[in-house]
């Protein structure tokens, strides 16, 4: 039966719109390629919504390295954490959408490594007229390098960490439980459907709504995320963290594995986890921003800009290249205002002859890394480096 639903209009009357499927499936991927939010990253990631660059409609995919493309795959677009997206687009009244459009999609998914990095941004960069601002839209932040993300594009594509999207005005049962049965069994790449209705007005009118919903997304097994990179981290969590990574470090070093395990407490290093609850309690809550992969710890100032100034990363996590304990994030030619600027690089110049600090291989950005073993031994001069620049960024 097809659904209804009723707009209010300034005068207070209710306009039913009637659900209308799709005249063709050109029309759906066409809409998705003018508006890729129509994928609706937030209920994809709650608190966390995936953003979109589209590289090309009908990108082909190649079955060797370097041979031409053999396949066309309806949408290819990237998220801001760099994971390519393979999208497949398909009317609910297509008998394909049932079973066909898996078997196809895991040939695409198959091959996509064969497509390089290159060769994307190269797409992206001459199909899309705003390209650079766009991806400046995408980074968001203004600390990531614009070759450090197709890098870690390539990286992702040689992993195949990959999100495959199944798109169709109407998801019939029998795709729904095949993408949340790969959705639990394949832990590089996530599986989705996404349902997306079309509403019109009656007797010509042109008002026009297209609801999305998610399927699929609840079907990961407790404790992954649905983008593979791991729940989105709270202090609590850190600290936990912390802790099993150093436990896992000490019971499988060569000296504990003839012997047998001595008690965990005692191995967990509570000095790193000091060492983090010490910078984080320097600033407020307000100053903190949490992802899935770090801590970033942001400074204010007068006018409300906020400045990334140190981040704390999960054990054995990094993005591009930075990890553990990292200060700095002085960024190059963003426009920062210079009384802002000129701080900024003070407060990173007294890293530069720290024995204890290394570079991190940013390209955009001066970040300076410290790992948790160092950072607990000198956690007071950071964190009275950390307050001074908190302090002082506050009255800019």
């Amino acid at each position: 039966m097809a659904e209804r639903i009723y707009v209010r209009d300034a005068e207070d009357r209710l306009e039913p719109l009637e659900e209308e499927p799709f005249s063709t499936e050109d029309t759906l991927q066409k809409l998705l390629a003018e508006h890729p939010e129509l994928l609706d990253g937030e209920q994809m990631r709650p608190g966390d919504p995936r953003r979109w660059i589209l590289v090309k409609r009908e990108q082909g995919i190649p079955d060797a390295a370097g041979a031409a493309a053999r396949w066309s795959l309806d949408l290819l677009v990237i998220d801001q954490d760099a994971t390519p997206t393979l999208v497949e687009v398909k009317r609910g009244a297509n008998p394909e959408v049932r079973r066909h459009v898996v078997g196809q999609m895991l040939v695409y998914a198959a091959h996509a490594p064969q497509v390089t990095a290159d060769e994307l941004r190269r797409t992206f960069e001459e199909n899309e007229p705003d390209a650079e601002e766009r991806l400046a839209d995408l980074l968001g932040d203004g600390e990531r390098d614009v070759d450090e993300f197709w890098d870690e594009v390539a990286r992702n594509l040689r992993a195949k960490k990959l999100r495959l999207l199944f798109v169709a005005d109407s998801i019939p049962d029998e795709l729904r439980q095949v993408v949340e049965f790969l959705n639990e069994q394949m832990p590089n790449v996530e599986v989705l459907a996404v349902e997306i209705k079309q509403f019109r007005g009656k007797g010509g009118s042109t008002t026009q709504t297209f609801v999305p919903r998610v399927i699929g997304r609840l079907a990961a097994p407790p404790g992954r995320s649905t983008s593979g990179s791991g729940p989105k981290l709270t202090r609590e969590l850190l600290l936990q963290e912390i802790s099993d990574d150093r436990v896992r470090a000490a019971v499988t070093a060569p000296e504990n594995r003839q012997t047998p395990a001595p008690n965990l407490q005692e191995i967990v290093d509570d000095r790193v986890r000091a060492a983090v609850n010490r910078l984080l309690d320097v600033a407020d809550d307000e100053n903190l921003e949490w992802s899935e992969v770090s801590v970033s710890i942001k400074a204010i100032t007068a006018d409300k800009r906020r400045q990334t100034v140190a981040r704390i990363y999960r054990p054995e996590r990094s993005y591009f290249g930075v990890r553990e304990f990292a200060f700095g994030f002085l960024t190059v030619g963003d426009g920062t205002p210079e009384a802002l600027r000129s701080f900024l690089e003070s407060w990173t110049r007294q890293f530069e002859n720290d024995d204890f600090a290394k570079p991190a291989p940013t390209k955009r950005s001066e970040v300076w890394n410290v790992s948790y073993d160092d950072a607990v031994l000198n956690i007071d001069l950071l964190a009275d480096r950390l307050r001074t620049a908190l302090t002082k960024i506050s009255k800019l």
